[in-house]
Parts: C-alpha cells; sequence; structure tokens
C-alpha cells in the first residue's frame, strides 16, 4: 500500500442551482475516484467499466471503509482543495460518517491546493488543479470541472468517471513532484510570468 492516497469527486449539479457553494449539502454526488500510485477504485452512482479501476456502487458505508481502513493502516489522503469542498460535500450530502471522523485528524489529510497557497508567501498565484498541472508537470486535465455535471446529465458516466480518476491521478502527481523536487510551478497573477513555488511536503 502507498501511504498516501488521492481522492477526487464529481457531482452532477451546479452551485448556481443549489444556492451557492456553501449549500454543500445540496450538491448530489455522481463519482468519487481514488488512487493511491498503484490501484484505482472507482465509486459510481451509475454502472461504469474503467480498464485498470476496481469499481464500486457509491454508498456512504462502502467508501467510508475504503477510507478508514487507508487512515487506520498509517495512511493519509490527498486532494486539491479537498477541505474546501471533497470532504465536505461527502461528509454533508452523502452523509459518509468516516469523512467527519477523518476531517477532525488534520495530520491524515494533505490538501494540495492550501499548501500551495501558504508556500506563496504573499505572492498571488494561480491555485488551480489544471493551472499547477500544467505549469508543474505538462498535463492537463481531460475535462472541464465545469462540464462533468453536464456530461453526467447526458449519460456519459465513463467519460466522467474517467476524468475524476485523471484528476486523483493528476493530484497524486502534483504532490509527488513537489516532494522530490521541492517545488510547484504556477503563474504570478501580478507579472504573469511562471514562477517556483518552494515547497516542503
Amino acid at each position: 500500500m502507498n501511504n498516501i492516497m488521492a481522492l477526487d469527486i464529481e457531482t452532477s449539479n451546479f452551485s448556481w442551482e443549489i444556492g451557492g457553494w456553501n449549500n454543500k449539502n445540496m450538491f448530489d454526488t455522481s463519482v468519487v475516484a481514488t488512487w493511491d500510485g498503484n490501484e484505482a477504485h472507482i465509486f459510481s452512482k451509475a454502472d461504469v467499466s474503467i480498464d485498470g479501476a476496481i469499481i464500486h456502487p457509491l454508498h456512504p458505508q462502502i467508501l467510508g471503509d475504503h477510507i478508514t481502513k487507508h487512515i487506520q493502516e498509517g495512511g493519509q489522503i490527498l486532494g486539491h482543495n479537498i477541505m474546501g469542498f471533497d470532504f465536505p460535500v461527502l461528509r454533508d450530502s452523502l452523509d459518509c460518517w468516516a469523512i467527519g471522523d477523518v476531517m477532525s485528524k488534520s495530520e491524515s489529510i494533505i490538501d494540495t491546493k492550501n499548501l500551495v497557497a501558504k508556500a506563496a508567501i504573499g505572492n498571488k498565484i494561480e491555485t488551480s488543479l489544471q493551472s499547477l498541472s500544467t505549469y508543474t508537470l505538462g498535463m492537463q486535465k481531460s475535462m472541464a470541472s465545469v462540464d462533468a455535471p453536464t456530461a453526467w446529465r447526458n449519460g456519459e458516466y465513463n467519460e466522467v468517471a474517467e476524468y475524476c480518476l485523471k484528476d486523483s491521478k493528476l493530484t497524486f502527481d502534483l504532490y509527488m513532484y513537489g516532494k522530490d523536487n521541492g517545488i510547484i510551478k504556477s503563474r504570478s497573477l501580478d507579472t504573469g510570468a511562471i514562477i517556483d513555488i518552494t515547497v516542503e511536503w
């Protein structure tokens, strides 16, 4: 088992449909994907088939057991804005009891968005996963985040599941790059230049 497991979620609805980002209990989670560098797990509300991934129904107990097992074995959960979005949505809308437990253990969570923003030390930078992955890894997301709910509603379940898994892999690769190289690259919002952000992961 890799000690780090990246997690990403997708929803089938938009923030503007539920009165804003603060109403996280009203999001409808459609897919959750995890990746630890070796194993891919996808938890989905619809039937999907993704090569190399272990598929599970999206159920709070099944997902909770998966996350709890990783934590109990000494692992950490990694995500990009996981404390601002993914975990609160899973806790409040999916009623996943394990998430609330994990959120109380800050040492068990790694949030790359928060870490990069803090490491920027006063520099205003782009902090989206798309930006950081592009500038640091030369890799891009397979779909725009805003397109995922519509794709799901159109029955493109496999595409959304693959996109969710790719985002978890991008987050994993971004974290590992920062850990191995001590920097993450981003664009300065003041100058437009691509700059190195020193990270200590």
